[in-house]
C-alpha cells in the first residue's frame, strides 16, 4: 500500500518554521550580542598576553555569554510587547511576526541551554569565580526585565543594567587569566569605568521612553511646569534628577582614566583612544540634553550608544596591537560597526532609515 506525500503541506511547515526561528532570532537583539563582542575579546587578549589559549574554555564562555546577552534582550522584548508600538515599533511582537506563546517557549529552552553550558565550563576551568560571576550575569539579565523583579521600571533600573554589563569583561578575564588582580588590576580598573558609563548610559535609556511617552500624551507637563519636572518613564525620577545623574556618571568615569594612567594601570594608546573618541560624543550628549533634555533624547541616545560602542572598541584595538601591525587594527575594528549595520538591516522592517535610530517611529 502506498502512501501519499503531500509535500506542500512539508514545505509550509518547513518555511513557516523558518519564519518563527528568524522571529525568535530578531527578538534576541543580535545587535546587540555582536556589538558586546569587544568587551569580551579584548580583555581576553591582554589577559592572555602569549600563553596558549583553551580553546574549548573560551569558545563555551563566548557562546554562554552571547546567549546571556540575547536572553536579556529577548526578556526585554517579550515582557515589553505589549507597550513596544510605542517604544519600539519595529519589535517582531508589534508587526506581528511572533506568538507570545511560542516566545516564552523558545525562552525557556535558551535558559535550559545557559544552565547547561555553565555546568560545561565549571567542569572545563574549575573557577568557581568564573561561575559567579556568570549567574550573576545571568541573573541580572533576566531580573531586569522579568517578574518578580522587574527592576527595569524601579528608581534601580540603571544601576542593575550597569551591575549586569560589569560581569561581561571580567569574566572573558577570568577565562585566561585566574588572577583579577593580575597586571596591576587593569580589568578591576576597565570594569569600574566600563560600569560607571554603563550607568549613564542605562540612564539615556529611560530619557528615550520618557520621549516617546510625552509625544505620545502618555505623560503632560503640569500646568506652570516645565519638561524638566516630568517623572521619567521607568525610572521614577524627574527629568532633572535623571539628565543630572546621566551627566555625573558618564563624564565621570572619563575621570578615572587619567587617574589609572597615572597609577599605570591604563597605558597611553587606551587612555588616549577613550579621552578622544567616547569622551566627545558623551560630552555632546551632556550638551544636547541641557539643551532639551527631552526632545534632544533620540540624538542623545544615539550618541550615548556610539560612545559606549567605541569603549570596547577602543580596548579591542589596544588589545590588538601586540598582535598584529597597527595599521590592521582599524580594519578589524571597522568589522564591528558594519556588522551591526547590516544585522540592523535584517531586523527592522524599515531598512537603512533604522540603522542610525531603530527605536524611531518611521
Amino acid at each position: 500500500m502506498s502512501v501519499k506525500v503531500d509535500h506542500g503541506r512539508i514545505e509550509d511547515a518547513a518555511k513557516k518554521g523558518i519564519r518563527i526561528l528568524i522571529s525568535v532570532w530578531k527578538a534576541n537583539i543580535p545587535v546587540m550580542v555582536w556589538m558586546c563582542i569587544p568587551v569580551w575579546l579584548g580583555p581576553m587578549i591582554i589577559g592572555l598576553g602569549s600563553e596558549t589559549p583553551e580553546w574549548g574554555a573560551i569558545a563555551i564562555l563566548l557562546v554562554s555569554v552571547a546567549l546571556i546577552i540575547a536572553v536579556a534582550e529577548f526578556a526585554n522584548t517579550y515582557t515589553d510587547r505589549n507597550e513596544d508600538s510605542i517604544y519600539f515599533p519595529t519589535s517582531p511582537f508589534v508587526i506581528g511576526e511572533l506568538d507570545a506563546g511560542i516566545a516564552r517557549k523558545a525562552l525557556v529552552i535558551e535558559n535550559i541551554v545557559i544552565g547547561a553550558l555553565l555546568v560545561v565550563l565549571l567542569v572545563l576551568t574549575s573557577s568557581y569565580a568564573l561561575i559567579v560571576a556568570m549567574l550573576v550575569a545571568w541573573f541580572v539579565a533576566l531580573a531586569y526585565s522579568m517578574p518578580p523583579f522587574r527592576f527595569k521600571e524601579t528608581v534601580a533600573s540603571p544601576f542593575v543594567f550597569a551591575i549586569g554589563m560589569a560581569p561581561h569583561p571580567v569574566v572573558a578575564w577570568l577565562v585566561v587569566e585566574p588572577s583579577p588582580t593580575a597586571q596591576s588590576g587593569f580589568i578591576i580598573a576597565f570594569t569600574v569605568f566600563f560600569t560607571l558609563h554603563s550607568f549613564g548610559f542605562g540612564i539615556t535609556q529611560k530619557l528615550r521612553k520618557t520621549y516617546h511617552a510625552f509625544n505620545s500624551g502618555i505623560i503632560e507637563v503640569a500646568e506652570g511646569s516645565s519638561v524638566h519636572s516630568l517623572i521619567s518613564v521607568g525610572l521614577g525620577l524627574k527629568v532633572r534628577t535623571a539628565m543630572t545623574l546621566e551627566a555625573t556618571a558618564s563624564l565621570g568615569a572619563f575621570i578615572l582614566i587619567p587617574i589609572f594612567w597615572h597609577l599605570g594601570i591604563f597605558d597611553a594608546a587606551l587612555s588616549i583612544g577613550l579621552l578622544a573618541l567616547p569622551l566627545p560624543l558623551t560630552v555632546l550628549c551632556v550638551v544636547l540634553r541641557i539643551k532639551d533634555p527631552v526632545e534632544n533624547s533620540q540624538k542623545c541616545a544615539l550618541f550615548m550608544t556610539m560612545a559606549w560602542v567605541l569603549i570596547g572598541l577602543m580596548l579591542l584595538a589596544v588589545s590588538l596591537t601586540d598582535h598584529i601591525h597597527w595599521s590592521l587594527v582599524p580594519l578589524a575594528c571597522i568589522v564591528f560597526p558594519i556588522g551591526a549595520i547590516l544585522l540592523t538591516r535584517a531586523m527592522h522592517p524599515f531598512g537603512l532609515r533604522a540603522v542610525t535610530a531603530p527605536w524611531k517611529e518611521l
